[in-house]
């Protein structure tokens, strides 16, 4: 009997997300209890069959869950092996979730760094509720909140990080990590060079490789995969959001906040009234990094890395405020600090800001990574191959055509499926992204007179305006 327990206020779909670990029992219970108010939750224990397809379950179970936009939701039970980098699978299904949009609801059961990916949402702490039937009060008062968070898609905002979030307002980076990781392909050697790099004396690793060769796709796989990530920022053209250096800062200094219980605490100590009304971006970093983070006892005992990627979209008006704070400031951050960067080579902005570091280059005509874009392709093509099976003679030249540029595989795939490309015509596949892109004008502008005729119209009330 569940006695003192809340009513449900409405039904919802639950996909209960969970570790197979010592806390498997609270997350029986929170399913049986949830079921007994009239909820329906999805739970793999009593799904999953012996020799049965994992992976397809989980997908039935997310597409059940996730077919009425408004009952739909994911909770996620958090514990040291539900969330652990790089194999949680539970980070897999959350990324999963993300894709289909269902309101995410953490749990914490037991302490952990929660997942970068949610650190802007507020946690419901049931660390005093294991085991359920020896802490039935904690339990029961725990539990009600949890169904009130469930009806109303949230858990409310409380405490210390209310007022950082309220403060340092991070940016949302809504699907930046989760689009890049469902076909993530290789990378291994990459993989070792960022090993041997943190197992170094350097601070910075510099990657560079030309548009379109996955740099974005590699920083998302990091933030998500490797446990050193502590704090990201996607810079993004045109988004002042992601190009403001000063808006980068606090979205970091919040992130890091959520990793670092230590930082948490001196930062509120903080007074961020008036650090949010600071202009001088040096003076930002130095209350923000430099004096919390100011300390003769680490306050880390491993490393903890703030990812940057596409640095080269953040320069406006030929300045890169971001670039120049890495080059310039980032030496008074503790040892146990680093920083990945990922920029386009021969940005003169940032080739001078960063000019005492060594970059790394993501060679797209290197051998690996050519080696990467096959094992895509092999993967990706195979639903348009009719039989199933890609011969050489389909794939090397896709190959060579995609230049070692992964936004030009994944393009054939996007063309093949909405069938304006074959397999069997590879023949007529445009070679590297300036034929993806002629290909785009012809297709959007077949007669280029009239083509001109537009942009000449268009310039004309241009200057009218």
């Amino acid at each position: 009997m569940l006695i003192g327990l809340p009513q449900a206020r409405s039904v919802v779909r639950i996909f209960l997300s969970y570790g197979h670990d010592e806390y498997v029992s609270l997350a029986s219970r929170v399913k049986r209890d949830l079921l007994a108010l009239g909820h329906e939750v999805w739970f793999d224990v009593e799904h999953l069959k012996p020799g049965g397809d994992w992976e397809r379950y989980i997908e039935e179970g997310l597409e059940r869950v996730s077919m009425d936009g408004e009952s739909g939701r994911f909770l996620l039970l958090m514990t040291p092996h539900s969330v652990r980098r790089p194999d949680g699978y539970c980070l897999n299904e959350l990324a999963r979730a993300f894709g289909r949009s269902l309101p995410i609801l953490p749990v914490m059961v037991s302490t952990v760094e929660v997942p970068l990916s949610i650190c802007r949402l507020q946690w419901l702490d049931m660390r005093q509720c294991f085991p359920a039937e020896q802490h039935e009060t904690d339990y029961a008062k725990q539990f009600e909140q949890l169904v009130t968070a469930l009806t109303q898609k949230q858990v409310p905002f409380e405490g210390v990080q209310q007022r950082l979030l309220n403060h340092l307002n991070p940016v949302r980076y809504d699907d930046d990590i989760q689009r890049h990781l469902p076909r993530f392909t290789g990378r291994e050697w990459v993989m070792k060079e960022v090993e041997e790099w943190l197992e170094s004396s350097r601070r910075v690793l510099w990657i560079t490789g030309e548009a379109g060769v996955g740099k974005s796709a590699l920083a998302a796989w990091l933030c998500n995969k490797r446990p050193e990530v502590a704090a990201y920022h996607f810079c993004r053209f045109g988004n002042s959001d992601r190009t403001d250096a000063r808006k980068a800062l606090f979205s970091l200094a919040y992130q890091l906040s959520t990793q670092l219980p230590v930082y948490q605490d001196r930062l509120n100590a903080s007074p961020l009234d008036k650090v949010v009304v600071e202009t001088n971006l040096p003076t930002v970093f130095n209350r923000l990094f430099a004096e919390p983070l100011k300390d003769p006892v680490p306050i880390a005992d491993k490393p903890q890395v703030i990812v940057i990627d596409a640095l080269d979209e953040a320069t406006r008006n030929g300045s890169n405020e971001l670039a120049s704070l890495i080059g310039g400031e980032f030496d008074r951050m503790p040892h146990w600090l680093r920083v990945i960067v990922t920029s386009r080579p021969h940005e003169q902005e940032i080739n001078f800001a960063l000019q005492a570091l060594d970059p790394w280059k993501l060679d797209a005509g290197g051998a690996e990574n050519l080696l990467d874009i096959r094992e895509y392709l092999c993967r990706e093509l195979r639903p348009f191959s009719g039989n199933g099976a890609l011969s050489n003679e389909i794939v090397d030249p896709i190959v060579e055509r995609s230049e070692g540029l992964f936004l030009y595989a994944n393009w054939v795939r996007q063309e093949l499926q909405a069938g304006r490309l074959s397999l069997s015509r590879v023949e007529e596949f445009p070679r590297g992204l300036g034929g993806v892109y002629a290909d785009f004008f012809q297709r959007y502008f077949p007669d280029p007179r009239e083509y001109e005729s537009e942009c000449t119209s268009a310039r004309s009330h241009l200057r009218r305006a």
